[in-house]
This record gives C-alpha cells, structure tokens and sequence, in this order.
C-alpha cells in the first residue's frame, strides 16, 4: 500500500468513528480528504455522501440559502475547468461544492463525469445514480441520456435498459433510447445464458482453436459450457463470433489478470497491440503487465535470498533481478512522463527511481512538479528535501522540509512527523540556531521519547547553550 492509500485509510478511519459519534462535521472532512486522495475508491464516496445527507439532516436541500454565493463561485470555476478538459480539477470543485449541497445533481453528474473520463466507472455511476434520483433531477433526460450510455459502456445491461426505458419515458420520440433499450435486453439475455444454450462441437472445437491460437488453454476440469456459467469461456465465444474485436481481447485479458493470471494476460493484450495496430493505451497496459510479473518474479528471488543466507549465488541474483527491474521501470516511466507532461503521478514515480540510484539533480526537478498535486504534496516535499541533503545542499532542503511542517501533524504522518522536525532540527543545529533546533527536536520528543538520538542531541544543545 502506498503512502496516499495509507493516509487515505486513516482518514477514512477516522471518518467512520466520527459517524459513530454523530460528529458529521468531522466526518465530512476526513472522508472528503479520502476521496480527494484516492479518487477512484468508491467506498470513500459512498462514506462522503452519507456522512453529508446525515450532516444536513437529510433536508434534501443541504446548508441553504447563505450557501448560494460560494456555489455560484464553484460552478464558475467547474464551468472553467470543464472546458479545458480538467478533470481532475472538475472532481475537486464538485466534490467541494457538494459538502455544501449533497443533493445537487448538477454538482453529482460533474463529479461522474469527470470519474468516467479518468476510467472510474464504478464511482462515475454512482455519481450519477445519485444525480437522477429521487432526491436528485430524475426529470433531467441530459443526465438520464449519459447515466443510461454510462451504465450499457460498463456492461450493466439489465440496469441500462430500465434507464432507457426512463429515457423514452421523457421522450417518447427518441429513437436512439428505443434500439439502446432492446439492444441491453438483448445483452442481458445472452448474459443469463437465455439464448445459443445449444452450441454444436464446431463451435466448442472453434473455441478451443481460439484459445490455442492465444497461447491459452481454456478448459479446466469442471468449466462450464453453458454460456453465462463461465465469464472465460463467453468471451472466448464472442471472439471467435468477433476475432477482431480489441475491446473483446482486452476484456479477457483483465478477467486473467482478476484471475492472477499475468502471462496469459500480458499474451491477451498483445494480440489486442497487434489487432489495434500499436494502440499506445494497450502498449501501456502492456508495460504495466510486465512489470508486475518482474516484480513477483523479484520476490520469488528475495525470498529464496532470505531462506539461504548463506548462499551467495541466490543473494547475487535477487540483486542483479532487483537493478534489472528498476531499470525496466525507469525506462516505462520516463516514456510515460515524456507522453503525459501533465502527470504528475508519473514523474513521482520517476523521481523515486531516480533517487534509489542517486541520481539528485534528475530527481529533484520532478519531485519539484510532483509537489504541485496535493496527494502528492507531502511525500514529494519530504523526498525532495532528503534529495537536496544528498546533494549537500543543507539551506535548499531545510526549505522544502520547513514547507511541510504545517502540512502534517503526528496524528496523520508518524514517521514523516518526526523525519522532517529531526531534520530540521539538524541543519538548523548546525547553522548555529540552537534555539530553533531545540524546538524541532522537542516536538519529537513529545511523541517519540527515544527516536534516534533526538535526546542526545537536545542535550548537547543544552550544554552548548549554557557555556
């Protein structure tokens, strides 16, 4: 788990004691910083809203009429933010905006569209549910239209029909939401196994054929040939209904990878590469398959290291795989920063790599953008000023370390807590503030009586001071 996940989880944590406690307000806050931080975790979104509906009493209106200012502020900056296609940006605006008005549908569908343009079906449709709901705009047939493609797109047939169905409801004319109607009937019958029940030995062997020219072997003792019994050997069927069908190839291939199954994954998506002639997406999903295989195999090495102390043969491997694999994910990183200027999650990554081979001054300006994401503001700050000390440049790294000090607290970030204050409380020591350094290593202490040696230090100071 990552450091984000973790202070995600904390918050959330906390979150949930809070509602215990009927302390909506608090709850409020650490599910909202959550969500912010792991935005496509729809456990947190749910938290987030419940905690706002019992906030407000359930009113169905959400803090009133001395609210309207500020809303009319961020639906401004959402508007803006829309049109450049921001969507991390446009989350974090509604999701503002919703702490004050839980109930708004326009602020909802905002925040469902701009998690299915990032990938996040799952928190997208829950956006929107909300959004056309009872206590949303269930008359607004804009957002009944996007709810209902949204929800045939992620393979919800069944849901999809009734929500075309409402469509048509809204407006009897529209032909599109009748053949999207019968179209997801269609699917979700074929889903059930309703239909093609009886399939002759061609198709059965042609199947197989398709596995075998995937390099995958479909039948397992006690698999199913019924469709619908078996999500593996439906998609097999409509590949072979559909050999060229990229998206069909993807989807197996991320039903092998549900499965634990990375190398038949990995060979799934490469006949996608081949069929979509080198999509860059599917090189990319690719890349990720690759080095998560490496990093099993990585941990295959280190374990037989750990059991054969001894065994310097086992130690060098598990070594030399170890700088193979950081290699590796260099070279997928700095080709993802180099596609993706924007992303600042890709040169985080980078940047930690970077610095495991010590190579500070490629390190430090990506740190430096990384530090500009708020999920990432912290641990990119600490890194960089660890980066700066490594390059012995004591004045640069007390700055990016003074920046955190009120960014954390020992409750959030334990251990982050205690680095930067030690620290600080070090290169200040040594440019001769004493006083300023005693305070840094006090607040440690306060936490931490026997962090290092924070006592032999505020000692020392002590004895400096005296004489």
């Amino acid at each position: 788990m990552s450091g984000v996940d973790e202070i995600a989880k904390q918050c959330w944590q906390r979150g949930s004691k809070a509602v215990s406690n009927e302390d909506y307000d608090y709850a409020v806050e650490m599910f909202h910083k959550a969500a912010v931080l792991v935005p496509d975790n729809l456990a947190y979104r749910q938290s987030l809203r419940a905690a706002e509906f019992k906030k407000y009493g359930n009113n169905g209106k959400g803090a009133g009429a001395m609210s309207k200012p500020k809303l009319m502020g961020l639906r401004s900056k959402l508007s803006r933010a829309k049109s450049k296609n921001e969507w991390d940006e446009v989350d974090k605006i509604a999701e503002e905006a919703l702490k004050l008005s839980p109930w708004d549908a326009g602020f909802n569908a905002a925040v469902g569209e701009a998690c299915k343009e990032r990938g996040y079906n799952h928190v997208a449709i829950f956006a929107y549910r909300t959004a056309v709901g009872p206590t949303g705009e269930p008359d607004n047939i804009k957002l009944q239209r996007e709810f209902a493609q949204l929800l045939q797109d992620d393979g919800q047939f069944t849901e999809a029909a009734n929500a075309w169905n409402t469509v048509m409801k809204l407006d009897p004319q529209d032909s599109t939401a009748r053949q999207n109607k019968t179209a997801c009937h269609f699917e979700a019958t074929i889903k059930k196994g309703k239909f093609e029940e009886a399939e002759t030995t061609r198709d059965v062997m042609s199947d197989r054929e398709i596995a075998d020219k995937l390099g995958l072997n479909s039948k397992r003792p006690g698999q199913a040939d019924a469709p619908g019994q078996d999500p593996e050997a439906d998609l097999l069927h409509q590949i072979r209904k559909d050999p060229n069908s990229v998206e069909l190839h993807q989807k197996l291939s991320q039903l092998y990878e549900n499965k634990g199954d990375l190398k038949k994954a990995q060979e799934t998506l490469e006949k996608a590469l081949e069929l979509s002639k080198g999509d860059r997406n599917i090189q990319e999903l690719i890349d990720e398959l690759e080095l998560k295989q490496m990093s099993q195999q990585l941990d295959k090495f280190k374990l037989a290291a750990s059991q054969s102390p001894d065994d310097e043969e086992a130690q060098k491997k598990a070594s030399r795989f170890a700088r193979k694999l950081l290699d590796r994910e260099i070279e997928v990183y700095e080709g993802l920063v180099k596609r993706y200027p924007q992303n600042k999650q890709h040169k985080y990554q980078l940047a930690r790599r970077y610095k495991v081979l010590k190579r500070w001054s490629d390190a430090i300006p990506l740190y430096q953008q990384a530090s500009m994401d708020p999920r990432l503001e912290v641990d990119s700050l600490v890194s960089l000023g660890n980066c700066f000390l490594k390059d012995n440049k004591p004045t640069l790294a007390k700055k990016q370390f003074l920046k955190v000090v009120p960014l954390i607290s020992f409750e959030d970030y334990p251990d982050r807590f205690k680095e930067v204050h030690y620290w600080v409380g070090r290169i200040l020591e040594k440019e001769g503030d004493l006083k300023a350094a005693e305070d840094h290593y006090g607040e440690i202490l306060a936490v931490d009586y026997d962090y290092r040696d924070v006592r032999d230090r505020l000692n020392g100071l002590a004895d400096k001071q005296q004489s």
